[in-house]
């Protein structure tokens, strides 16, 4: 199944789900609890799928692979026909569970996303953090709920379901649109998150041979770039060109490509009067917010600020 489709259908869920908590705890309405139910133990590996096809080899997700991620929403579906008691607890280990495995991918660094254009990889990194600490967190609030009900006869579940839940999907699925459309290049080597320890020999002919391609085919100027294409153009795996960039510069991949890119920009604020929307996609650059963002990281300063700095170069925003 492609990327694309996976976060198309993760967002339905997102979005089915908040109509559902709607329901349940803002009118009472205990119908639909069954398919809430359903659905939330389904989201959740749902979302490990989606984003660990980021890492995939080939980036798909096989069934005759993955089939085992069925069963958590299998186990709730059949305790909903005969035992609906341990539902809850059930859906405490799913996200658990969920929201530690993606935790540890995220904890591997944003170079470890490696079919994911580079441009994009930072926000995609921060969507996956936010994905993983919201499950974690929805395990507790389940727990609080539990307690609260077991004690407390669930006097403040409803209004820590409508400060908890409700944005936290919200925000999910802004998340899930964030990465939906970053994806690249489906091809390439998975990324080893242990190849930032230690130079190793190779990591200067490697990252001179990355840097020479750059230099002479200005490769950085296609947005579409991943560290999988990247890899391929070169002929050095990706596990290789990231552990280098990682050891020799301190840096991940997508920093050291927009470190080009800004040069570039640099080069064309300095030389050229094209816009600077222009100049941001000539250096490839995809969005206003990313190029401002590393523009300023990289020069401390905005783009309009550093043509300023050249009075004698016409340009309009």
């Amino acid at each position: 199944m492609q990327k694309s489709r996976l976060f198309q259908i993760l967002i339905i869920l997102y979005a089915v789900l908040s109509v559902l908590i709607g329901v349940r705890w803002g009118y009472g309405i205990l119908t639909f609890l069954p398919l809430q139910s359903i659905l939330a133990a389904s989201w959740a590996s749902l979302a490990w799928l989606s984003f660990r096809s980021f890492v995939h080899q080939g980036g798909q997700i096989s069934f005759s692979k993955d089939w085992y991620h069925l069963l958590p929403t299998l186990l709730v579906v059949a305790l909903v026909q005969v035992w609906p008691d341990p539902i809850d607890i059930v859906l405490i280990v799913i996200y658990l569970f969920y929201g530690l495995i993606l935790l540890k991918l995220a904890l591997s660094g944003p170079d470890r996303l490696n079919a994911v254009r580079l441009s994009e990889a930072p926000r995609t990194h921060l969507a996956l953090w936010v994905t993983s600490l919201i499950l974690i967190a929805f395990a507790g609030v389940d727990i609080f709920i539990s307690y609260d009900f077991r004690f407390m006869d669930g006097q403040l579940s409803g209004m820590v379901v409508s400060f908890a839940n409700v944005p936290a999907l919200l925000i999910l699925g802004v998340a899930a649109s964030v990465v939906g459309q970053t994806v690249s290049d489906p091809n390439g080597d998975i990324e080893d998150p242990k190849s930032s320890r230690g130079i190793e020999p190779e990591d200067q002919d490697v990252l001179i041979k990355i840097e020479k391609l750059l230099d002479e085919k200005a490769i950085y100027q296609d947005y579409d770039l991943s560290l999988n294409r990247l890899a391929r153009k070169s002929g050095i795996t990706s596990r290789r060109i990231s552990g280098a960039i990682n050891r020799l510069k301190g840096q991940n991949v997508s920093q050291f490509i927009n470190e080009y890119r800004v040069a570039e920009a640099c080069r064309r604020l300095a030389d050229t009067n094209d816009t600077i929307t222009n100049v941001m996609l000539e250096s490839g650059f995809q969005t206003k917010s990313n190029f401002n963002r590393e523009f300023k990281r990289v020069t401390g300063q905005s783009p309009k600020d550093w043509r300023q700095e050249y009075p004698n170069v016409r340009y309009k925003l």
